[in-house]
């Protein structure tokens, strides 16, 4: 089975437990004002981005890295873009980890048909899903479509999956979704969730201009600047505060969907 791959990065620490190869996938179905990595968004190889790989030439670049899997309990990771729209590409190459010992994680927006997710969930040890904007209009007026199926999912998953790790995330962007009104609302939505999951804050960064270059595209958020250290921690123990029960954290990681 091949699929298009948009690059593979060894030796991550933020994206799962351990040290990690993430495995970033081409094709997504929203189209966020913020992204960091346009050339993720079509399945197309455009300007470079991007290659034909089978899974088991990807399984041969994940193997590399097995004895550090193994010291640091770390794994692989499948990224995108959206991992989902390559569902079944996806599914081979979590299905052949799995079956080595490899542990394994999917960070997605969960923007797809649910029949999609169950293809590749009984082969996922940690999940990461992002809520970007929980205000249904707000949502479709920055990513170009509604929430709606992603809190679905979200909802389902965890009563279907219960062996699954689940942690949900909020890329925050000034002038936004960084209003604590925003915020809370997607931190009560998490706290009443079927079971617990906890809460990350991903900053926003503007470390993609270089491909909306180019590409040659316009860079949509203009000179919108970055969340401070002081703001994000703030924001995690404001909603930390705010909402009972409901672990919050604020990481470095600079997120990529």
């Amino acid at each position: 089975m091949e699929g298009t791959v948009l690059r593979i990065e060894q030796g991550s620490l933020h994206d799962g437990a351990g040290l990690r190869t993430v495995v970033y996938l081409k094709g997504c179905p929203l189209r966020c004002a913020w992204c960091s990595t346009p050339e993720s968004q079509s399945k197309k190889i455009e300007c470079g981005y991007g290659q034909i790989m089978s899974a088991d030439e990807v399984m041969d670049e994940i193997e590399k890295d097995d004895v550090f899997y193994f010291h640091s309990d770390g794994g692989v990771t499948i990224s995108g873009g959206e991992a989902l729209v390559q569902a079944d590409f996806t599914r081979e190459i979590l299905q052949k980890s799995k079956y080595i010992g490899i542990n394994t994680a999917l960070e997605t927006s969960f923007c797809v048909p649910y029949s999609e997710i169950q293809k590749v969930a009984p082969f996922v040890d940690t999940l990461f899903v992002d809520v970007k904007i929980f205000t249904g209009e707000l949502h479709k007026k920055w990513t170009g479509l509604s929430n709606q199926r992603i809190l679905e999912n979200i909802r389902r998953f965890l009563i279907d999956y219960p062996n699954c790790e689940v942690r949900i995330r909020i890329p925050v962007i000034p002038g936004i979704n960084m209003e604590m009104t925003e915020l809370l609302m997607t931190a009560c939505f998490v706290a009443d969730l079927d079971r617990f999951v906890p809460l990350e804050l991903l900053p926003y960064h503007r470390y993609g201009m270089h491909s909306y270059e180019t590409l040659g595209w316009e860079y949509p958020l203009g000179d919108t600047p970055s969340p401070t250290h002081e703001e994000m921690f703030g924001l995690a123990d404001q909603l930390a505060r705010t909402v009972p029960h409901l672990p919050v954290t604020t990481l470095a990681k600079t997120f990529i969907y």
